[in-house]
């Protein structure tokens, strides 16, 4: 009959040695093995395991948060963590002897294996080998969090480091709030709900990172609920290429909106002229015929580039993630952006993006390079709001008009669009004073999730 096994948390393979020792003078019949901190959570998967034994520190890992991880993925078995007294339940008991060898902590795990049977005891399974290698061996972030939000299972990855293990995100992702609140929000629907959460975009913007999230449901063996299963890619570069190619078609919009613009206006003139002449003759009339196509092609290049896409499809989306992933790509090094408030809503992605990046290009075109730009959700949208000079046509809904430009490098066509954008969602876009005497951009009758 195999020894039991006792896994213990080291960083220094002689560690084992020492508690194998003093098992053996304590006549303590067991087989040591060691793990690294951060590695806890796949050791247990391959192991078998009878009783873990946990320092209360482990370099940047601290033992109380490995220990909870243990227990979420085997809540019956015993762990004995050394150098606290702390009690920390059933399955965790606490040594105030800090030292490897002392006879207090031998004594602790023999009544551990005496007293108790675990089913991380028994050999690895086939799923369980497979499952750790999932973890060992991607680089897309897997996770398992239990229904309190704590890591359980925590790949290597980096936006995701081993030692948020036992932890929630906020105890030590260094991510803005917006951006926590996002992926807490996200959790909870799953975990509240026992809802999929699937292909939620993300912007961290300390991390400079843009992230694909997918999180399900996971039901333990009795059928409970009991967290959930994620994956976080990282799609930085995906999505740079994504914001060329959706710059450069804003470009040709631009550009097709303004060339049928000044045409028309070429075409009125032409038509004014003709109808001075009080000539019937039939070359009169060619013209005429020539000018009402050309006034039919203006009109179908106007409709063809004012135009939603044909792939427009609503998504769940998180206001921030799409703010600071638009704010990423345009590469301002003295205007500032604050999120003020958070809110989910339904919008077709690459239009939302485009959206948002003319109203933050409008505001940093009109109001300097040093302006100061605040985002937030009301009752029924989102604003964009900043600290520049404000809006100085008459009416101020005169901004949405093709064509209307309060500078002469400026095509008159991006605001024009951003309001085609919104009616395309069903969004009413108006425009108004902010707070600090700038413009301020609201949206309302925005669609949210149910």
């Amino acid at each position: 009959m195999a020894l039991p096994t006792v896994l213990l948390v080291a960083s220094d393979g002689a560690a084992g040695e020492q508690l194998q020792a003093a098992l053996e003078q304590a006549e303590i019949d067991a087989t040591v093995q060691t793990t690294e901190p951060e590695c806890v959570d796949t050791t247990l998967l391959r192991t078998a395991t009878d009783c873990l034994v946990v320092p209360v520190t482990c370099g940047a890992m601290a033992g109380g948060h490995l220990a909870e991880a243990a227990t979420g993925l085997y809540p019956d078995l015993p762990v004995i963590m050394y150098g606290t007294e702390a009690d920390r339940g059933d399955h965790i008991r606490t040594v105030a002897d800090d030292a490897l060898g002392s006879p207090a902590l031998a004594a602790a795990v023999g009544e551990a294996l005496d007293s108790s049977e675990t089913l991380a005891a028994r050999p690895a399974s086939r799923p369980e080998t497979i499952l750790a290698t999932m973890f060992e061996r991607y680089s897309e972030h897997l996770y398992v969090k239990d229904s309190d939000r704590h890591y359980l299972l925590l790949n290597d990855s980096s936006y995701a480091p081993p030692e948020l293990l036992g932890r929630r995100d906020e105890d030590g992702l260094p991510a803005g709030a917006t951006y926590l609140d996002a992926a807490r929000g996200d959790d909870l629907q799953v975990i509240n709900d026992g809802t999929d959460v699937l292909d939620i975009h993300e912007f961290s913007p300390s991390m400079g990172k843009h992230l694909r999230t997918s999180k399900v449901p996971w039901y333990d063996e009795t059928g409970e609920l009991a967290g959930l299963i994620g994956i976080t890619q990282d799609i930085t570069d995906q999505r740079e290429r994504e914001r060329l190619l959706r710059q450069q078609n804003e470009r040709l919009r631009k550009v097709a909106l303004l060339a049928a613009h000044e045409l028309r206006n070429e075409l009125q003139v032409s038509t004014g002229h003709l109808s001075q002449i009080d000539v019937d003759d039939e070359h009169i009339d060619a013209v005429e015929d020539s000018i009402d196509q050309l006034s039919g092609i203006v009109d179908k290049v106007v409709s063809l580039a004012s135009s939603d896409s044909l792939e427009f499809e609503l998504e769940q989306l998180w206001l921030s993630t799409v703010v600071w992933d638009v704010w990423s790509s345009l590469s301002l090094e003295t205007a500032s952006l604050e999120v003020t408030s958070e809110r989910q809503l339904l919008a077709d992605a690459e239009s939302l993006r485009l959206f948002l990046e003319i109203l933050l290009s409008n505001a940093v075109e009109h109001g300097g390079p040093d302006v100061a730009i605040r985002v937030g959700a009301t009752s029924s949208g989102f604003f964009v709001a900043d600290d520049g000079p404000g809006v100085d046509a008459s009416p101020p809904d005169r901004v949405f008009e093709a064509g209307y430009a309060s500078e002469k490098q400026n095509s008159g066509f991006g605001l024009y669009i951003a309001n085609r954008i919104a009616k395309e969602h069903g969004w009413s876009l108006s425009v108004g004073e902010s707070e600090d005497g700038g413009a301020r951009f609201t949206v309302t009758d925005v669609e949210g999730p149910d």
